[in-house]
């Protein structure tokens, strides 16, 4: 599933790094062998001349009319045999991934958090937050582009996708 990406920045003070899409960027939902992916391109790189405080990402998502949205989701749920029941979602929905990095292929920098927090949550009606933190750790590895990942395993993207329908009264 294919999303517009009104704000994408990641913060990496240690590197002097910041992410940030200056044009809207494109936020695909999708899976690979088992794992749920979200992915963020069209990501440029800023050196910042100082170490900010805090690394962190944090991701705002354009999303359509609830009812598109809906089939959208369950066309999804279905290809992928994910059962999305009915059911209220709390105002944040809070979950641990099974990674979150950014490839920076001008440097062949991987940065990466195997233990991220991630909360998400609807702000303003049709605009969906991710705030994400964490320890993030920096290895040097070939890449093509410059891309933001979230690695889920098939309960949270359920959950995830269950909170959206709710949110937007199609759950």
């Amino acid at each position: 599933m294919l999303f517009q990406g009104l704000r994408v920045e990641a913060n990496f003070p240690a590197e002097r790094l910041h992410l940030v899409n200056h044009n809207q960027g494109r936020l695909f939902w999708g899976e690979h062998g088992g794992t749920f992916v979200l992915r963020g391109e069209g990501l440029e790189v800023v050196e910042t001349p100082e170490a900010a405080e805090g690394a962190g990402i944090r991701l705002e998502i354009a999303l359509p009319e609830p009812g598109s949205l809906a089939q959208r989701i369950e066309g999804f749920a279905g290809r992928h045999e994910l059962r999305l029941s009915r059911e209220a979602a709390a105002e944040v929905i809070s979950e641990t991934p099974i990674l979150v990095a950014c490839h920076i292929s001008g440097r062949q920098l991987f940065i990466y958090c195997e233990a991220p927090q991630v909360g998400m949550r609807l702000r303003g009606g049709q605009t969906l937050e991710f705030q994400i933190s964490g320890v993030f750790e920096v290895r040097r590895l070939s890449c093509q582009e410059t891309d933001l990942i979230i690695h889920l395993e098939k309960g949270a993207m359920v959950r995830r996708f269950r909170g959206l329908l709710a949110w937007t009264g199609e759950g």
